[in-house]
């Protein structure tokens, strides 16, 4: 007890002292003059010495702290969004020459006027095993889009048809039959087909002998020697194909367009992942793939090719005028002003989209449409005052790709005209954090 009361006095007396050191200094030689030597503080307990494994997994643990302290937010891609909506327009032809005169032939200069035609109305034209993609579920592909094929392989396809496809750069397929192929009379040789091959050609196989595959042959008296037949005639072919040519044959088309259910069902299970008819149909996603509708053009006749480039109520490529997208008036102003503008990068993923159309002169508001791929047509605000379209996206877009077509008449008696642009959304820098 008599040490506690002259630790209390040294403890007030020092109160008001500003630094500890100070305090313990004093303090410890208080104790000393006083004879109380004060306890030392307890030892720190000694870190056991890590093991070589140990060192390892901390040396580890910090350079991870470190990597992910430096590595800035990386954005969420976004998830691959298939547009089911897609239609595509299978166009067939046959043999090819200066005048047409039959069903099976069309002439070089219609057939011309055609693709020239399709390349106005900037409707795309994708190889077939693109489409095939498509409905695989591996890629999108445009909101509307035509294939070309031909079949037989006349050698009127070289000389007519390849080069103006090669000049307008048209993808095509065609589809040819054993039996007809390598020279032989009117034929395309083995040399013409591969080098169409080298510029955007690609080969299906049309059987054997080119019969219709619900006929065998009269001396064939059982089933099974006619279902053998038919498989002859499907598995043959292509097997002769990728021999000569070195390419997988995946495409057949049904001779005079005759086939069922058991034909269609052989020509899937020997590895034939499409088959092609000569029902005029549009493909959609859901379309059988054993039963692909191609509109065939006959000779000269326009029906059906006017069928075929008719999507959806826009009117066929014949009845449309196609305004590009920086057309000019005769003053050299541009006839159009839209936003996005064509071929432009932006980061905005609900875009507003806008048309100024004052420079058009007059219109029928009526006749104002939009067509947006993935959405088909939409509805637009058109204020006939200022002749702005407008349109305000509904959701945040998800691919990268926006293409868009819009229509309209000057006049009641005159056809639709039609501008299409596309532009682009960097998806990247859309799912950026703000800075």
């Amino acid at each position: 007890m008599r040490f506690v009361l002259p630790f209390i006095l040294i403890v007030l007396a020092l109160g008001t002292l500003p630094s500890c050191k100070r305090i313990e200094a004093k303090l410890r030689r208080l104790a000393e003059q006083s004879g109380v030597t004060p306890k030392p503080p307890p030892p720190k307990p000694e870190e056991p010495v890590l093991t070589a494994e140990e060192q390892a997994i901390e040396k580890k643990l910090q350079e991870t702290a470190l990597l992910e302290a430096a590595a800035p937010e990386t954005p969420v891609a976004p998830e691959f969004e298939l547009n089911k909506s897609s239609v595509v327009s299978i166009l067939g032809y046959h043999d090819f020459k200066d005048r047409g005169g039959s069903p099976m032939l069309i002439s070089a200069a219609k057939f011309r006027a055609q693709m020239q035609a399709i390349k106005d109305s900037k409707i795309p034209v994708i190889p077939f095993s693109e489409m095939m993609a498509w409905k695989r579920g591996e890629k999108n592909i445009p909101e509307e889009a035509i294939v070309i094929t031909m079949d037989d392989g006349w050698e009127g396809v070289y000389t007519y048809a390849y080069p103006v496809l090669r000049e307008l750069g048209f993808p095509f397929t065609i589809y040819l039959y054993k039996n007809y192929v390598g020279g032989a009379g009117r034929s395309m040789s083995w040399v013409q087909i591969k080098e169409m091959m080298e510029h955007g050609c690609e080969v299906g196989s049309h059987s054997v002998s080119h019969a219709s595959l619900k006929t065998p042959p009269k001396n064939l008296k059982t089933d099974a020697d006619k279902q053998q037949w038919v498989l002859a005639e499907l598995k043959d072919s292509r097997d002769f194909l990728e021999q000569n040519l070195h390419t997988k044959c995946l495409s057949f088309a049904y001779p005079c367009g005759s086939f069922d259910d058991a034909i269609l069902e052989t020509g899937l299970q020997i590895g034939y992942e499409s088959l092609v008819t000569v029902n005029g149909q549009k493909v959609s996603w859901d379309t059988p793939n054993g039963k692909l509708g191609r509109y065939i053009v006959h000779g000269d006749n326009d029906i059906n090719f006017k069928l075929a480039t008719s999507f959806r109520g826009r009117g066929d490529v014949g009845s449309n005028k196609f305004l590009v997208a920086d057309a000019k008036n005769d003053q050299g102003e541009q006839l159009i002003q839209l936003k996005p503008k064509p071929d432009a990068v932006i980061t905005e993923r609900r875009p507003l989209i806008e048309a100024d159309l004052k420079k058009i002169g007059t219109i029928l508001p009526e006749s104002v449409k939009l067509r947006i791929a993935g959405l088909g047509t939409v509805p637009v605000d058109y204020d006939p005052a200022t002749m702005v379209v407008r349109f305000q996206f509904p959701y945040k877009l998800r691919r990268e790709d926006c293409a868009l077509s819009l229509s309209f008449q000057r006049d009641a008696t005159q056809p639709a005209e039609v501008v299409s642009w596309r532009f682009k959304i960097d998806l990247e820098a859309a799912y950026m954090p703000p800075p």
